[in-house]
């Protein structure tokens, strides 16, 4: 097939979420003999994938006033110039199929030029761009349904624009699957969930000594993640207990700081692939405390595929992630008690391990790839 991806951002060193997801998508179906091309704001190139720049906003300035962040959101909700030439481009290279991703800082003009190209098109969600200004449907670390007035003016352009033309809605959880119907982008015959997967890693059965717990911490470090609630609890755990922490964020010197005053907590910083696996080796539990409405994320799925179990919050799609236990997010105090439970019966941890590994061909990237494939070739045949 000839495949056209559409995102914002190429993968950078270190990126997460959907910058990096897009850029694994790209390569594996090149690797797969698809002609593939990407077409993004950014500059750049991937191994074995044309990519064609698009016009894009420049990124919002976090130290911006009130009147020119209001600008910059009007702005951003279409812009011709990435109409007129992504348009153009899938004119000419004349795609068999259309997979957009995120269209921040390219506005809904990506939706428009797909439909105005009268291109096969699927469209994954990774989070609530497409419903929310702030994209986590959160305000103040609490769900709100995105109901102000920026949430309602970005839905209602968005998904007016999306509708002009969309085949499939592709979601990474049921939660998000169900959050995008609720607000009739799609119908739903026409949506699908396809949940993440991630390339082989250790595998090994958990077996947690009686009373002790090596929990972890992988992923961006910031408020939204729930890392200050786990260090509260983090404080109060048991001495026997240690807390590794990994990643990178505007949390950083916290956590940097919790780990120079606790011998019982360490602090490793952005990881590259060997020391990521060797990290998720290391752990009895793997903890994601997140606050906001998490789609779903790609750490679950690194922890799954190696038979680690996790502890995830009650926020989002998270409490679909395979043999998870859930507790009350931004309550450290449910936290640590879910830790305690944990502790004092580590067969349950065992348990869940097992059942990983029994099942562990339905979390590897290879399988979520394939369902991508497939989904992208029913949607090309119309």
């Amino acid at each position: 097939m000839k495949i056209a991806l559409v995102s914002n951002f190429l993968p950078a060193p270190g990126s997460g979420g959907a910058e990096r997801y897009v850029g694994m998508l790209a390569g594996a179906l090149a690797d797969r003999e698809h002609a593939v091309t990407l077409y993004t704001g950014e500059e750049g190139a991937l191994a074995g994938v044309r990519c064609r720049r698009l016009p894009a906003m420049p990124r919002l300035r976090a130290d911006a006033a009130p009147p020119r962040r209001l600008a910059w959101h009007l702005r951003e909700q279409w812009l011709p110039a990435v109409h007129r030439q992504l348009g153009r481009a899938l004119r000419e290279d004349r795609p068999d199929v259309v997979h957009s991703h995120e269209p921040q800082l390219l506005s809904a003009a990506v939706f428009t030029a797909i439909a105005a190209a009268a291109v096969p098109h699927a469209h994954t969600a990774h989070d609530f761009n497409l419903l929310c200004a702030r994209v986590t449907m959160t305000r103040g670390g609490e769900a709100c349904g995105g109901g102000c007035a920026g949430c309602r003016l970005q839905r209602a352009l968005r998904v007016r624009a999306l509708r002009r033309r969309l085949d499939l809605l592709i979601a990474p959880s049921d939660f998000v699957r169900e959050r995008h119907l609720a607000h009739a982008v799609a119908a739903p015959a026409r949506a699908l969930t396809i949940r993440h997967g991630a390339e082989p890693g250790r595998q090994r059965l958990r077996r947690p000594e009686p009373g002790r717990l090596r929990l972890g911490f992988l992923g961006t470090l910031a408020p939204h993640k729930g890392l200050p609630t786990l260090l509260r609890a983090a404080a109060a755990m048991p001495a026997s207990w240690t807390l590794a922490i990994a990643g990178s964020g505007e949390l950083g010197e916290a956590a940097a700081r919790a780990a120079a005053g606790d011998p019982r907590i360490s602090f490793s910083g952005e990881l590259d692939a060997e020391r990521r696996d060797a990290f998720l080796d290391g752990l009895d539990l793997l903890v994601v405390p997140s606050e906001w409405e998490e789609p779903a994320t790609l750490v679950a799925a690194e922890a799954a595929v190696r038979g680690l179990p996790t502890l995830v919050s009650d926020r989002g799609g998270l409490p679909e992630t395979p043999q998870a236990e859930v507790f009350a997010g931004g309550d450290e105090g449910a936290l640590l008690a879910a830790l305690e439970a944990l502790a004092a019966r580590p067969e349950r941890l065992s348990e869940r391990s097992a059942a990983l590994l029994d099942a562990n061909a339905s979390f590897l990237w290879s399988t979520h790839v394939d369902a991508v494939e497939a989904a992208l070739a029913r949607t090309a045949a119309g």
